[in-house]
């Protein structure tokens, strides 16, 4: 059965494959600003003192690069909404400046992790975007579950499409947390 672990608990296991979702990176590498995704750092440091491996794939990787300029992007040039002249503005100096400290972040991910492409020829595609129309959950977090189902992998993340996907699951979300604690008590 699959465990829901509190990363406040720190990292309760060792020698394992860990992915982080896009949400987490985002929150390790500070680009996040809200307290209580702060935690995720620290679950990273500890993870890799327990001789885990952390694991990221190219589809987070390209997630993050994207949602860390828009972010900032939203944080500059808060009269574009529309983000309507992203690609004019993202050619500023000081915009590149910030494209750049990104760019610098997921390579050093790329250094510290193992890269593994997230779907193989195995996949099948249709499959995912049939899942994703239902509306249940969203088609990154179903590759993302899928990379980490068919190698094993415990996923760390904020999101609760998680919860419920059958993968052992490391969470500093206090609502997930809490209804994992009412439906199994220790």
């Amino acid at each position: 059965m699959p465990t829901i672990f509190s990363a406040y608990e720190g990292c309760q296991f060792s020698n394992r494959k860990i992915l982080f979702d896009t949400n987490v990176w985002i929150a390790i590498d500070g680009f996040d600003p809200r307290p209580d995704t702060a935690i995720y750092s620290d679950f990273y440091s500890e993870a890799i003192k327990k001789s885990n491996e952390i694991v990221v794939n190219d589809y987070i990787l390209g997630e993050l690069f994207n949602r860390a300029c828009r972010i900032q992007y939203d944080l500059e040039f808060p009269d574009d909404p529309s983000k309507r002249q992203f690609k004019k503005r993202r050619q500023l100096p000081s915009f590149k400046d910030y494209i750049e400290t990104v760019r610098d972040t997921c390579l050093n991910i790329l250094d510290d992790c193992l890269y593994e492409p997230a779907v193989g020829t195995h996949c099948i595609m249709s499959d995912f975007f049939n899942e994703a129309g239902t509306g249940a959950i969203d088609f990154s977090d179903i590759v993302i579950r899928e990379h980490c189902r068919l190698n094993g992998y415990i996923v760390v993340s904020h999101d609760a499409d998680f919860a419920n996907c059958g993968l052992d699951f490391v969470t500093a979300n206090k609502r997930i947390l809490k209804n994992a604690k009412q439906k199994h008590p220790r």
